[in-house]
C-alpha cells in the first residue's frame, strides 16, 4: 500500500521551469484515514516558472506559498509571479540568513565523508532552525487556508523537513513518510544542474574532488538523524510541536481535520 501511495500518478506536478513540486496526498495514516489530496504541496524553487507553469498551479487555486529560503536567497531569485495571481507569498525576513547554502559550503570542501556528516548535523539542526517557518506554515494549514505550497531552493532539505514532520504529525507510517522524501532523488541531476550553475558556489563545484556531492543526497541517514534529533531533544513529536512550533494538541487535531479524510 505505501509504494502504491507513493507511486501514484497524482503525486507529481509536472512543471517545465521548476520541478520536485508534489502533491502530499493520499498517504495512509495508522488509523486509517488518508491525507487529501490537492491541499498542500512540496517543492523547490519557482522563480523559473513558465507562462504554462503558472497557470498549472493557479488551476490548482493555490491560496498561500511559503517560501523557507533565506532572505538573499529569495530576493536574488523572487516568485515574482505569485502575488499578481492573487496568491499570498510568505517568506522570511530579508535579512535572514538561516538555511543559506554558502554557509554550508565554507565546512564542506575537505572531504566526502565531511560534507556527508556536515549534512547529517544540518538535518539535525533544520527543525529548531526552521521552526519560525514551519509554525507560520502549519498554522496557516491548521487554519484552512489551502491549498497551500511550501518550498525551498531544491525541494529536498528544508522541504524534506517540513514535508516528514508534517505528515508524521497527521499519523502517516514513518516509512511511508521516508518514502516520500526518498522522491527527490528522482530529479537529482536537476538539483546539481541548479546547483553548479548558481555563481554562488563557484568554489566548490571547482573542487576536482567534487567534495560537495553529499549535498545533492536525499540520504535516509539524513531524515533518520532528523527525527532522532527531536526524539532526544524535545521526547515526542508532539512535544516538538507544542515547544517550537507553538501547536498543541488543540492545533494537531485542527491540522489532522484539515487534511485528512
Amino acid at each position: 500500500m505505501v509504494h502504491e501511495a507513493v507511486e501514484h500518478p497524482r503525486r507529481h506536478v509536472r512543471l517545465s521551469g521548476a520541478y520536485n513540486v508534489r502533491d502530499l496526498g493520499g498517504y495512509p495514516t495508522v488509523d486509517g484515514r488518508h491525507v487529501r489530496w490537492g491541499r498542500v504541496y512540496r517543492g523547490g524553487a519557482l522563480y523559473a516558472a513558465t507562462a504554462s507553469d503558472i497557470a498549472a498551479l493557479v488551476g490548482r487555486e493555490l491560496r498561500v506559498i511559503c517560501d523557507f529560503r533565506s532572505g538573499p536567497e529569495r530576493l536574488s531569485a523572487p516568485n515574482a509571479w505569485a502575488q499578481p495571481h492573487g496568491i499570498d507569498l510568505w517568506g522570511l525576513a530579508d535579512e535572514a540568513l538561516v538555511g543559506d547554502s554558502r554557509q554550508m559550503l565554507d565546512g564542506a570542501l575537505s572531504s566526502v565523508e565531511q560534507t556527508r556528516d556536515l549534512m547529517t548535523r544540518t538535518y539535525e539542526q533544520i527543525p529548531f532552525e526552521q521552526a519560525p517557518s514551519y509554525a507560520v506554515t502549519f498554522r496557516r494549514i491548521a487554519r484552512g487556508e489551502l491549498p497551500l505550497l511550501f518550498h525551498c531552493a531544491a525541494g529536498k532539505d528544508r522541504s524534506g523537513v517540513a514535508a516528514a514532520l508534517l505528515l508524521s504529525a497527521l499519523g502517516v507510517r514513518r516509512d511511508a513518510v521516508l518514502q516520500d522524501y526518498l522522491l527527490s532523488r528522482d530529479v537529482r541531476h536537476q538539483i546539481e544542474e541548479v546547483f553548479i550553475a548558481d555563481p554562488r558556489h563557484e568554489k566548490a563545484v571547482q573542487n576536482p574532488t567534487r567534495t560537495w556531492e553529499p549535498l545533492m543526497e536525499s540520504n535516509p541517514q539524513y531524515l533518520c538523524a532528523m527525527f532522532a534529533a527531536v526524539e532526544t531533544r524535545r521526547g515526542s513529536l508532539e512535544a516538538y510541536f507544542e515547544q517550537d512550533l507553538g501547536i498543541d494538541s488543540a492545533g494537531l487535531r485542527e491540522l489532522r481535520n484539515e487534511m485528512l479524510e
